[in-house]
């Protein structure tokens, strides 16, 4: 693991430092439990990780495409609040493919009040936080269930 932050901008080499990163936001962020790679469904056992991501960090939305079969897959309810969002590029390569994440607060082990999803540039290694979102309380298997 090889999280490191140089003139403001945090790099990694691989998921498990974007999941580090999840772990340990600052300021004024809930604590974070649990960390998920996000990774497509429809591949059995074998989930690739690169995805597109498109956020709206104001709004609190997002949704991610599979990079092997275009399957995309909206972040809880993001759906029924779409803001049609760009998609996201490192702001270091201007690569638009990425690893993603997410980071749930989970106060009593059961459910989850507050979530935060985050990116790793897959050719520079750039991590970027993209959005968060109160959860409220709802369990964490369907939370987990709808990522």
């Amino acid at each position: 693991m090889v999280l490191r932050t140089v003139a403001g901008v945090r790099t990694g080499e691989d998921t498990e430092d974007l999941r580090a990163f999840l772990m340990q936001l600052e300021g004024n962020a809930p604590e974070v439990h649990e960390t998920f790679v996000l990774g497509c469904g429809s591949h059995g056992d074998e989930r690739p990780t690169w995805s597109y991501v498109e956020a709206d960090a104001a709004v609190g939305v997002a949704r991610r495409r599979c990079l092997r079969c275009a399957h995309s897959v909206s972040l809880l309810d993001s759906e029924q609040r779409w803001t049609h969002p760009p998609m996201w590029s490192c702001g270091n390569c201007s690569q638009s493919i990425a690893e993603v994440a997410v980071g749930l607060s989970v106060p009593d082990g059961e459910h989850v009040e507050w979530l935060v999803l985050g990116a790793r540039c897959v050719e520079c290694g750039r991590i970027d936080g993209l959005t968060d979102m109160v959860v409220g309380g709802r369990p964490l298997s369907a939370v987990v269930s709808a990522l």
